[in-house]
């Protein structure tokens, strides 16, 4: 916790404590009102402005949690969470480009090694609660927004998806997608998919390599918060340029890099790229970019993002 300049020690560590308390009780507003009266006081507290600035979050005061966040940041510049905190907050603000740039600086840059991020047993653990996590249902929703904005009036039939999970985005999927054939890691959640009775066909095995094991043609490619766990992209679009039709539409989220950058590490196994980075990858396939928005995607900003073939 950073020091509060005036303030003994021990009366920081109590408020400090006070408040993580309230925090962990999920008394967000007592957290608000107690910080609020000490403001002068806790000016320089990383730790506890942080706190302060995660109440305003869950009261749905976004703008405030934003500012905290800030000055949070100002007294521990090189906390990686707190710069974490602060995207989320900005990109839920409507601030986007602030929102990527701040997340932006958390990545460093990619040294060419691959690391996996998501065995088998962690993705099966996490089977069970997936569907009760709300940002695993809102990406399906976010996915099929951004086809119908950067393809209105055309309609999905011949789907690949690569990540299925549970199958969210299969119980999504408009009548007209007559056949429907998903790629995932995890045995447990391609049995959960399975009992959906969407899915023409579920595929176990490893992107991208698995797809050498398909046939085409399919008409369009989605992907949800799964090309965040890959550096390198371009294997993706080679295999999408040989799967879909002539027009075919390919669709996936990646979490974030600024444009001066071109692949950053985030974390292990976790990896953010950028859209000059993203439209010279598809344009070497043979596609070009039909849209690329930034919107929440795992909490803090993200890329979302519609190439069309030819």
């Amino acid at each position: 916790m950073a020091v509060v300049m005036g303030m003994p020690p021990a009366d920081r560590e109590a408020i400090f404590n006070r408040v993580l308390e309230l925090t962990r009780g999920g008394a967000h507003q007592e957290v608000v009102d107690l910080c609020s009266g000490l403001q002068d006081t806790i000016a320089a507290d990383a730790g506890i402005l942080s706190l302060w600035g995660m109440a305003c979050f869950h009261l749905e005061r976004i703008g405030a949690a934003a500012e905290l966040f800030r000055r949070a940041l100002d007294a521990a510049p090189e906390d990686r969470q707190i710069r974490h905190n602060l995207s989320v907050a900005l990109v839920r603000s409507g601030r986007a480009e602030e929102a990527v740039a701040m997340f932006a600086t958390r990545a460093a840059p990619w040294d060419g090694r691959a690391e996996d991020s998501l065995p088998v047993p962690t993705l099966d653990a996490i089977s069970e609660d997936y569907d009760g996590n709300p940002l695993h249902q809102y990406f399906s929703q976010r996915l099929l927004s951004l086809y119908q904005g950067a393809f209105p009036g055309r309609r999905l039939r011949r789907v690949l998806e690569l990540g299925v999970g549970t199958g969210l985005l299969g119980t999504r999927l408009p009548a007209s997608a007559t056949t429907v054939t998903g790629i995932e890691l995890s045995p447990a959640m391609i049995a959960k998919a399975r009992e959906r009775k969407i899915y023409d066909q579920l595929v176990e095995g490893r992107l991208p390599g698995v797809l050498e094991t398909l046939d085409g043609p399919f008409e369009s490619i989605l992907s949800s918060c799964v090309m965040c766990y890959f550096a390198d992209l371009e294997p993706f679009f080679r295999h999408a340029a040989r799967l879909l039709t002539a027009d075919g539409a390919f669709l996936f989220s990646v979490d974030p890099l600024d444009d001066a950058g071109e692949i950053g590490v985030t974390g292990p196994g976790e990896y953010a790229h950028s859209r000059p980075y993203l439209r010279r990858v598809a344009e070497a396939s043979g596609f070009r970019t039909v849209a690329m928005e930034i919107d929440v995607h795992r909490g803090a900003p993200g890329f979302w993002c519609a190439f069309k073939k030819g």
